[in-house]
């Protein structure tokens, strides 16, 4: 077996795992953001009420002075609630994920118990009528929670891209051969559904964002730039002999070239009715895989011998229409979401019915895994389509209520949440900013490091804990420290200009 053989099949899994431990993991990252959102007020940025007005300003100056401290101090915050929860989720305690999310979700109640109990002395809880029905304004960023669910899937890839050519992440994590779920399947589909849908709300009155008319030149549009990372990834990996997983996409085929055709699509299909055209599309999908015995003939290992530039990539050409039929249900998904009214009231009936519709879609899912095929992500069938919508769906659902916490103790003007000019300045900097504002360069810089690491050391063979989780960590802080340094550099230089 030559080291491509050996790669290939170190990194795949026949499986896959339960759909439940899926949503665990999801989970778990997002509980660690709620408890970092508690705790920081305190930790950081806290007063009490019966402070004066003396000693606001003391702090204030102190804060100002120490303004570099703080702000990397947050910063180990940040690795602490937002990236380790996800790296032992899919490391150490993969094994115990319910331990993990019931440990966390303890932590959680006990928190709340004190906000509640402090606001209670404060006669706060009275102020949560009002804050029912107060207005999300402008300036406060009700989109914050596409800002959540970009950065924690960016972290959940992160971690995932380099851990699995390690022995610590669990073969039923990996990507799947033929059918079944798995977590390093959600990464496309899950960059696909936050397109899509922080499109729609870029574009929504309650967005806040003023979109310019001056169009860029083409070759700094996102869809050139990923045509282009295409092209130097199928490049450089063929001239250094990176080992690849061709049942991924292909031969050459990639990430990049997947998320570039699906923008082509979409700048020259119809953007109205996205819904109709998503099942249009799924349809048609589900049919040219079934009746014409495309996907048995892709999931053959003796049925395709890739002769020629077609049949070396079917898997990513194949899948083109299964990721349009998702990015499209995305589409929908953000039309719902961009029409929410401008009252609190009406966020939080949101996040309800985002549940209702990840459960009404789960279901659908299990319809399809019966009466149809199992889900497959080589090919991306209807199954495996319904199933990462579901998934979506759910994780936008809770962080939105992340948001909307942040969003109601402020207006209640509960301790701690009430100080600064929006629900989310008591929680500020927050390295979901930096990863969001800098997505593109952090999948670079993770993508990069990962190269470098397994042409530096033979991962698969590093069977202690001891030594590939110190790696796995090191790794993710470099990662994020250089987006959050990036921040930190803009953020100080607009403060001391305006000092």
């Amino acid at each position: 077996m030559n080291r491509d053989e050996e790669h290939s099949s170190f990194v795949s899994t026949l499986t896959g795992c339960a759909q439940r431990e899926l949503f665990l993991t999801f989970v778990i990252t997002m509980l660690g953001l709620f408890i970092r959102n508690l705790m920081l007020p305190w930790i950081f940025l806290g007063t009490r009420y019966d402070i004066n007005r003396s000693a606001e300003i003391i702090i204030f100056i102190l804060e100002s002075h120490f303004f570099r401290k703080t702000y990397w101090l947050k910063y180990v915050g940040d690795v602490i609630f937002l990236c380790l929860p996800s790296l032992l989720a899919m490391t150490i305690l993969s094994n115990h994920l319910i331990m993990l999310t019931t440990i966390m979700i303890v932590g959680s109640l006990v928190l709340l118990i004190f906000v509640l109990f402090e606001a209670s002395e404060n006669y706060s809880i009275a102020n949560l009528k009002q804050a029912w029905t107060r207005i999300v304004e402008e300036q406060h960023r009700p989109t914050k929670f596409v800002t959540y669910f970009r950065s924690l899937t960016m972290v959940l890839v992160t971690v995932a891209i380099l851990a699995v050519d390690f022995p610590i992440f669990p073969r039923k994590y990996a990507k799947t051969e033929k059918f079944g779920h798995s977590l390093m399947d959600v990464g496309v589909a899950a960059f696909i559904f936050q397109s899509a849908l922080g499109s729609r709300m870029a574009k929504s009155p309650s967005s806040g964002r003023t979109l310019s008319n001056h169009s860029r030149p083409f070759y700094l549009s996102s869809t050139f730039l990923l045509f282009a990372l295409g092209f130097v990834r199928a490049i450089v990996l063929e001239v250094i002999g990176y080992p690849q997983h061709v049942n991924e996409y292909g031969v050459h085929w990639n990430f990049f070239f997947t998320m570039a055709v699906v923008r082509v699509f979409y700048s020259i299909l119809p953007r109205c009715y996205p819904l109709v055209l998503s099942v249009i599309f799924g349809i048609c999908h589900q049919t040219m895989l079934k009746s014409t015995g495309l996907q048995k003939w892709i999931l053959d290992e003796n049925a395709n011998q890739r002769e020629n530039l077609l049949t070396a990539n079917a898997e990513g050409l194949t899948s083109l229409l299964g990721y349009l039929t998702i990015f499209y249900a995305s589409l929908a998904i953000g039309d719902f979401m961009a029409k929410t009214s401008i009252r609190v009231k009406s966020w939080i009936r949101r996040c309800f019915q985002l549940l209702i519709i990840s459960f009404f879609l789960f279901l659908i899912q299990l319809t399809t895994e019966k009466f149809v095929d199992p889900p497959c992500r080589r090919v991306v069938n209807i199954t495996y389509i319904f199933s990462q919508l579901t998934l979506m769906t759910f994780a936008t659902a809770v962080c939105l209520s992340i948001q909307m916490f942040n969003v109601v103790v402020w207006c209640a003007s509960f301790p701690q949440f009430s100080r600064g000019d929006d629900p989310f300045s008591p929680v500020s900097p927050c390295l979901s900013d930096s990863i969001n504002r800098h997505s593109l360069l952090f999948f670079l810089i993770s993508n990069v490091l990962t190269g470098l690491i397994n042409l530096s050391i033979s991962a698969h063979s590093m069977t202690s804990p001891y030594y590939s989780f110190p790696i796995l960590l090191g790794y993710l802080i470099l990662c994020t420290g250089s987006v959050h340094f990036l921040e930190y550099r803009k953020v100080n230089f607009v403060r001391l200009h305006s000092e």
